[in-house]
């Protein structure tokens, strides 16, 4: 309901409140809302990390990861055939996840997470290929580097996990057992290469995969997100206001000319 249905309606709309949730919706709507995706990929972590079993994690797992997919490609604008294609690939996950909660194998379990992978792993090219025609770097285009960035550590958590769920083997040299909560801190340790060494990946394929994801995390990093960094240029008011509600607006204009008409598109090039 808009300040004007409640103003009609007899009812005193609390200051702020209506302007929050318009706010809100009107940002899950835009283009470029990687500050949203961000707040869903964070939900992701934490379902991952508090280690909550039961029949129902796995499914709710799966659902916020189909949210976080959809989300990903509407705010990267992407052709409304991914984005159809991406809502399947979640109903299918959905419903291997139910099926794995049925069956109550680690077999059943491995091929959810192995869809869910293929889910996440689509996400960074959906939004690599939207900021890549960002014409000057702003806050939206870091924050999309940062997703970016979460997303590779998650990704690889997926996998790892999927790998041991599938092969029976332990993914770890260290035995006990070894759940979702020790998978998502082995890859965001091993990706930020810090390799604390209270968990190591065994012989043979989880060394691969571990050198694999430290070596793309540094290349995000040290690559992408400083030259991004370097290249930042903050965006007005307007400019901003202008995006949530989905429109191009120029934002050439010197810090303090927020309210004048603006006549240049000039901006550092990504390129």
């Amino acid at each position: 309901m808009t300040r004007d249905d409640m103003v009609q309606a007899g009812v005193d709309p609390p200051p702020g409140a209506v302007e929050y949730r318009g706010l809100l919706r009107q940002a899950a709507r835009a283009p470029d809302s990687y500050g949203l995706l961000l707040l869903v990929l964070l939900i992701d972590y934490t379902i991952l990390s508090v280690g909550w079993t039961g029949p129902w994690a796995l499914m709710v797992t799966t659902a916020f990861i189909g949210l976080t997919g959809l989300l990903a490609f509407h705010t990267s604008r992407v052709r409304e055939t991914l984005v159809r294609a991406e809502l399947i690939a979640t109903v299918l996950a959905l419903a291997a996840s139910v099926v794995a909660v049925i069956e109550d194998s680690d077999r059943a379990k491995g091929v959810a997470f192995i869809i869910m992978s293929l889910l996440v792993a689509a996400c960074p090219i959906a939004i690599v290929s939207r900021i890549v025609h960002h014409t000057r770097v702003t806050t939206q285009t870091l924050l999309a580097a940062i997703c970016l960035y979460v997303l590779i550590g998650i990704l690889f958590a997926y996998v790892d996990f999927a790998y041991q769920l599938i092969s029976g083997m332990s993914y770890f040299a260290q035995s006990g057992h070894h759940g979702p909560p020790d998978f998502v801190y082995f890859s965001f340790i091993t990706m930020t290469t810090v390799g604390y060494g209270d968990l190591s990946p065994a012989h043979g394929l989880p060394r691969n995969t571990a050198v694999l994801e430290a070596l793309t995390g540094q290349v995000v990093l040290v690559v992408l997100v400083a030259r991004l960094v370097a290249m930042y240029s903050p965006m007005t008011i307007r400019a901003r206001q202008a995006l949530i509600r989905g429109e191009r607006v120029d934002d050439s204009r010197p810090p303090g000319a927020e309210d004048e008409p603006s006549t240049d598109d000039s901006g550092p090039d990504l390129a």
